[in-house]
């Protein structure tokens, strides 16, 4: 159970948990940090596109066991003020560009956390 509303969670080096499904719930959505720090097991994050309607903050480093981000999550990056990801949840970001080999990524993620510093 998560006390409500709840605002921030940061989890940093946690080995055991394997999901957040337990955010969904959450209504009215009041979320505005989300920080996922070296959390090896973590695999699962809600699909669900309240959840992340408030952030403004977000931190997802370490966290082998999510293979790819939600998709309602991939399409809120782009509104997310502060964001800090590891590189291949970063390149979700690129569909429309379609980089036409892998050796274009790095130059198109050091082009994109540029943008969103300025």
């Amino acid at each position: 159970r998560l006390p409500a509303p709840l605002k921030r969670l940061f989890i940093m080096g946690n080995s055991g948990l394997t999901s957040l499904e337990c955010l969904s719930g959450e209504h009215p959505p009041s979320l505005e940090s989300l920080w996922l720090v070296r959390c090896s097991t973590l695999a699962s994050l809600p699909n669900e596109p309240q959840v992340y309607r408030s952030l403004w903050s977000l931190e997802i480093t370490g966290c082998p066991a999510i293979k790819k981000l939600p998709r309602c999550l991939q399409q809120q990056l782009g509104s997310i003020k502060r964001k800090w990801l590891d590189a291949r949840y970063e390149v979700t970001e690129f569909k429309p560009l379609k980089p036409k080999t892998w050796k274009e990524i790095p130059r198109l993620v050091r082009e994109r956390r540029q943008a969103c510093r300025s």
